[in-house]
């Protein structure tokens, strides 16, 4: 099975993210110009077209550029476009001024973000076979993870059992020891509980958000955001400065599951958004899979209802590598933050908490004493920061919150 690559040279992510030392090569792409990426966004930002439209076109155009190009005689060519259609086509460029696009476009290299277009080398295959793929995805991190051949999305409701938040958190290690991506959606509750096993034992994971890229929600999750934007990638399809809203959800369901090979649903009420993802799995020919529970147990009816129509049962990894016939690498020596001793906290971690607390508080200088990697460090640090022990103060400092 493929396993990622292991270290990423020195960088910076964007102001809000400080980024040293990564987990992962970037990979060699082709940055399109800004002209076209322009013209791209003012095109599917017109309020008469959509991505199944725009995903029809580039099937007979084949790309972005061949799209803002073609003539209106080759445009009229094509099976099924109609005048109205071919009027757009041809306006688009004065529908929506340059200005605010080619700031948007600026926001987002600020960030260490990139836009990738339906249509071109690096846009993520799995997603782009689906009825409609966003025709721009941007991204903050590592992309190429949206290329692996072996993803997995574990979701489920925001208001999870701590046994349901441990099972996702057990899973997520599980598969991500044997070299597969866990991909969520960064809520509360499942979905966090799944982004957080992935990195413990220093995979990589996948956040799919329903706000702009430079937005944190929910706010609780700044930590994590900043921590898989520097070990993954985070994803989104909505404009920068999106606030979330409910119309942005049911959207990125289909992102969540067309960027997998399978969708986990670990606990769902009958009435849990986290099935809509399952259902766009069905739709999009994904596997589904369901953690059973008990008949009287509210917090997995959904699970149930999954179950009953032929989702597959799953208890542990080797449920999901069977069903999907991927060979089972050796596992990977478990990180020691995985089990912490009951009572606090033992090794590395507790000697960083002494040395914040005694004044030790830039992060490479932690990392020097600790003689720990960058992507080590940030992991310990993440731990501390979501356990409430530390919080990171700006200039890339920790400060502790235990009373002194």
């Amino acid at each position: 099975m493929e396993t990622p690559p292991t270290e990423l040279p020195p960088g910076a992510i964007g102001p809000w993210i400080p980024l040293t030392v990564g987990v992962l090569n970037r990979c060699t792409m082709e940055t399109p110009p800004t002209e076209l990426l322009i013209d791209w966004l003012r095109l599917i930002r017109s309020p008469r077209i959509g991505p199944v439209i725009i995903a029809e076109l580039i099937t007979h155009l084949g790309s972005p550029e061949k799209l803002l190009t073609a003539s209106r005689s080759r445009l009229s060519t094509i099976p099924g476009i109609h005048p109205t259609l071919l009027k757009t086509l041809e306006t688009f460029r004065q529908e929506i001024p340059i200005p605010p696009i080619a700031n948007e476009l600026q926001r987002l290299h600020d960030l260490g973000g990139q836009m990738l277009m339906l249509g071109m080398p690096d846009y993520p295959p799995l997603l782009a076979a689906i009825h409609d793929p966003p025709p721009a995805l941007f991204v903050i991190g590592h992309p190429q993870l949206l290329h692996h051949q072996t993803p997995i999305t574990i979701t489920g409701t925001r208001w999870a059992t701590p046994r349901g938040q441990g099972f996702a958190r057990e899973l997520a290690k599980e598969l991500t020891r044997t070299g597969i991506v866990v991909m969520s959606g960064l809520s509360r509750g499942i979905d966090a509980a799944a982004h957080l096993g992935a990195m413990e034992t220093e995979g990589t994971t996948v956040a799919v958000l329903a706000t702009g890229l430079d937005v944190v929600h929910p706010r609780e999750h700044q930590a994590l955001q900043q921590q898989i934007a520097r070990q993954g990638c985070l994803v989104s399809e909505a404009p920068l400065g999106l606030q979330p809203i409910s119309w942005a959800f049911p959207p990125r369901a289909r992102i969540l599951s067309g960027l997998t090979r399978g969708v986990v649903i670990v606990e769902a009420p009958e009435k849990s958004g986290a099935l809509l993802t399952a259902r766009m799995a069905l739709e999009q020919g994904r596997e589904v899979f369901a953690v059973p529970g008990a008949p009287n147990d509210s917090t997995r009816r959904g699970n149930l209802n999954l179950l009953r129509q032929g989702a597959r049962l799953v208890e542990n990894a080797a449920d999901i590598l069977e069903e999907l016939h991927w060979n089972r690498p050796a596992p990977v020596v478990p990180s020691p933050l995985s089990t912490p001793p009951a009572g606090g906290f033992s090794g590395d971690a507790a000697t960083i908490l002494t040395l914040i607390e005694a004044g030790t508080t830039q992060e490479d200088d932690l990392a020097r004493c600790c003689q720990l990697t960058v992507t080590a460090l940030s992991r310990i640090l993440l731990h501390l920061e979501l356990s409430g022990l530390v919080q990171r103060a700006p200039g890339g400092h920790y400060l502790t919150t235990r009373p002194g």
